[in-house]
This record gives C-alpha cells, structure tokens and sequence, in this order.
C-alpha cells in the first residue's frame, strides 16, 4: 500500500530506533536493512540505530539545523494576520500561508514520520494511474522535485513525501542544511539567502533530468523484488546533491 504523503508528527526528534523502524521509515523489508546499512555506513548500537545518524548519512541533512530552516522558511511564505496594526517582524502575528508546513513544530520529526516514499507510489500525488505514471516518468511529462532522490538501490529510488508536496502543489523547495559526514563530522550551515527561496516551478538542469528520470524508469520497470545495490559511489547515477 502506498504511504501517506504526509504523515503524523513524531514526539522526539532524536532516539534510538530498531530495526523494523528503520524498515519503516526507508520503505524496505526489514531482511533489507543491513544491505541498506552497510551501503550508507549505519552503525548499530546495543540499542539500535540513531535517528541523526540516519538523516546525515542516508538524506545527507543536518537534523540539528532543520528547525532553524523551518522558522526561517514559514517567515518567507507568511504574512501579517489581523488589522495591519501587528509589527510585520513579530513571528506571532503572522500565519504561514502554506498548508503542510504550518502545522509542523519539528521539521526533523515530520520528515522521519512521513518517511520514504518510492517514487512509483508518487502516481496518486500527480493524479495519474500507475501505468499511465511511469509513461509520463519514460517521456519525461512529470515535474519531478529538482533535488537528488535517495537511490537505496537500483530499484528503489526514494523520495521525502514533503518535498514532492511543496514542489508539486507550491512549486517551492526547501533549502535543508546539507551534512558533510557522519554525527561526528562537521556541518555546513544552511544558506542565509532563505529568503530567496523558490517560489516558481523552475526546471532542473538536462543533466539532472536525464539522470533523475533514467532512475525513475528503472525504477518503475523493476519494482518488484530488490536486489544487492552496489557499493556507494559518488560517481553513480546522480549529480551531487546541488
């Protein structure tokens, strides 16, 4: 069954999780995990695996700046409630004029929740059937997000449902702190230029689009079954994540 698109906020933004919550939050069987593991570096602790070290290593976000994006973010897409009497710089007398992240208090704890979703299961969000999504995906007809997708493997190709919500309905995407390394490395801050964020449906490089599309058909065709993806390269299919 398709996951929803947007899920339920989680309590904690950070805790140790099992297995079969791992399995969750990636879309894969829990058998799948340790292939999954070793690919993206994830350590298993005696009490299972860390949440940061899940968001840095498998999304390559910073989970401690996400928040901080959020503000900053809801602040650019909001505006003035009341009489116009209100200061305009008063967080608390404005309201966010976008649906799905109005609600959010904690962006790191949305984004677990919602997981990932595989992209053929994106049909619904674009209101197409699933045969008549993947010939759009073949033709190069759907406006995927221009973001890197997570490639689990060869045919599972990930997104966050947040992501694929804000571009396909706001056409707008958020700038997420990128992390350089592990929960012991170091992070690189989000852009200060927040205020710019996109809030037009601008098309993503040909490159990326060759690229993101040959995953997605690939994808699509083999969906069924998941087979040993091969050692991560930051030579694969994909560009760097912009």
């Amino acid at each position: 069954m398709a996951k929803q698109i947007c899920g339920i906020l989680g309590r904690t933004a950070d805790e140790d999780i099992t297995t079969i919550a791992l399995a969750a939050h990636l879309g894969i069987s829990r058998n799948t995990v340790p292939v999954i593991a070793a690919k993206f570096a994830l350590t298993k602790w005696d009490n299972g695996f860390r949440k940061y070290d899940v968001f840095r290593q498998v999304h390559g976000l910073e989970p401690l700046m996400m928040n901080t994006v959020l503000v900053s973010f809801k602040t650019a897409h909001s505006r003035a409630i009341g009489d116009g009497t209100c200061d305009t710089d008063n967080t608390a007398g404005r309201i966010c004029l976008i649906d799905e992240l109005s609600g959010i208090g904690n962006l790191a704890s949305a984004l677990w929740d919602q997981g990932l979703i595989h992209i053929s299961d994106l049909a619904a969000e674009y209101g197409y059937a699933y045969d008549t999504f993947r010939k759009k995906l073949k033709s190069g007809d759907i406006n995927l997000p221009p973001i890197k997708p997570i490639e689990l493997s060869p045919n599972r190709v990930m997104y966050r449902p947040l992501d694929v919500v804000l571009w396909r309905r706001h056409g707008i995407v958020m700038n997420l702190p990128k992390a350089t390394g592990s929960s012991s490395g170091s992070v690189h801050p989000p852009s200060t230029e927040l205020s710019e964020q996109t809030s037009t449906r601008l098309s993503p490089p040909d490159e990326m689009k060759s690229a993101v599309f040959a995953a997605a058909i690939a994808a699509t065709d083999k969906k069924s079954g998941f087979s040993a993806p091969p050692a991560h390269s930051p030579d694969g299919l994909h560009n760097p994540r912009p």
